[in-house]
C-alpha cells in the first residue's frame, strides 16, 4: 500500500546556470552559442511543464507527497513511493538511496534527455501511476552493485556503473584485478563495472555488451589497456554471475571511485582494496 510519496526533481541547467548565476554567455550573439542557449530553454520549458502535470496527475489521484530538489539530505526510508522527473541523473540519484521502495522515473523532456532508465513521461505517467496504486502493474527487479572498500564500515550500493581510474584522466591507472582466481596487474585509462540496467551506458561504449535491466549479472571491461603488456592480458572483460566477485588493488597514488556518473567520487589511493559484488537488496521499478 502506497502510504507516502517523494516527488524528486532536478532544476533545469537553464536554471542552474542563467536564472541562479546569471552567466554572461547569456549575452553573447555568437550563433552556435544562441543555437545552445534556444535548446536550454526548450528544455527548461519542457522540463517544468512535466513537473507540473506530474503534480496535477498526484493530486487527481489524491497521491499525497513530498516534493524535494535533487541534491538535498532526504530520509528516503520513510516514503513506499518515489517518482523522479528530470532524466537518468535524477533517478540514479534516489536509487541508491532507496532499498524497498518502488522507483519511477518521468523523462521530463523527451526532446533532449536520453531518460534510458525512466520508464514514464508525460504522456503514459497517469497510466503507470494509476497501475502502481491499483497494483495491476507488473514491477520488474533490478540488481545493484554493492562496493565494500576496506577502509569503510559501511558499503555503498551503486545503480548504473562505476569507474575505478587515477583522479587525472591523463594520468595512467594502475591496479591490481582479481576476478574468478585470476590475479593480473593492469595499465589501462580505467575500470569499468556496471549493472545489467548500465550495461548500455560508459561501458557499451568501451566494447562492452549489453544486458536485460533484470539480469542478475554484472560486467566489467577495462578500456584502453596498455598494450606494452608483456604477454598480454586474461582479463579484458566479462560478463559475471551473481556469486562472482571482483576485487580491485590500487597502485596509484592518487585514485578515485566514480560511482554513477561524476557526483559521487570515492578517493582510492595506493595500497587499498575494493570489493564489488551483487547487492542482496535490487530496486523495485516499473517494467520497461
Amino acid at each position: 500500500m502506497i502510504k507516502k510519496t517523494l516527488l524528486l526533481y532536478k532544476k533545469s541547467s537553464y536554471t542552474i546556470y542563467f536564472m541562479e548565476r546569471k552567466n554572461a554567455l547569456c549575452h553573447d550573439k555568437n550563433t552556435v552559442t544562441k543555437k545552445a542557449f534556444d535548446r536550454l530553454i526548450k528544455s527548461h520549458d519542457e522540463h517544468y511543464a512535466a513537473l507540473k502535470k506530474v503534480q496535477h496527475i498526484l493530486h487527481k489521484y489524491k497521491v499525497a507527497y513530498d516534493k524535494c530538489c535533487r541534491g538535498n539530505t532526504i530520509n528516503y526510508a520513510k516514503y513506499d513511493l518515489v517518482i523522479t522527473v528530470g532524466g537518468d541523473g535524477t533517478f540514479l540519484e534516489a536509487a541508491r538511496k532507496i532499498k524497498n521502495q518502488i522507483i519511477v522515473g518521468v523523462n521530463s523532456s523527451l526532446s533532449y534527455s536520453v531518460g534510458k532508465l525512466c520508464a514514464a513521461n508525460t504522456n503514459n505517467f497517469e497510466l503507470f501511476l494509476s497501475g502502481i496504486l491499483d497494483k495491476s502493474l507488473e514491477i520488474s527487479i533490478w540488481p545493484r552493485l554493492r562496493l565494500q572498500l576496506e577502509e569503510r564500515v559501511n558499503p555503498i550500493e551503486v545503480m548504473n556503473d562505476m569507474l575505478i581510474c587515477h583522479g587525472n584522466p591523463a594520468a595512467m591507472s594502475r591496479y591490481i584485478l582479481k576476478i574468478k582466481g585470476v590475479r593480473e596487474n593492469q595499465r589501462s585509462s580505467g575500470l569499468w563495472i556496471s549493472t545489467s540496467s548500465g550495461s548500455t551506458g560508459a561501458i557499451h561504449s568501451a566494447g562492452g555488451k549489453t544486458m536485460a535491466p533484470e539480469e542478475k549479472n554484472m560486467q566489467y571491461r577495462p578500456r584502453e589497456l596498455c598494450q606494452s603488456c608483456k604477454g598480454g592480458y586474461r582479463l579484458t572483460g566479462d560478463i559475471l554471475t551473481s556469486r562472482q566477485k571482483i576485487s580491485v588493488t590500487s597502485l596509484m597514488r592518487k585514485g578515485m571511485i566514480f560511482i554513477d556518473g561524476t557526483h559521487v567520487r570515492i578517493p582510492f589511493d595506493f595500497g587499498l582494496t575494493a570489493k564489488i559484488g551483487l547487492s542482496p537488496t535490487p530496486i523495485r521499478t516499473v517494467k520497461l
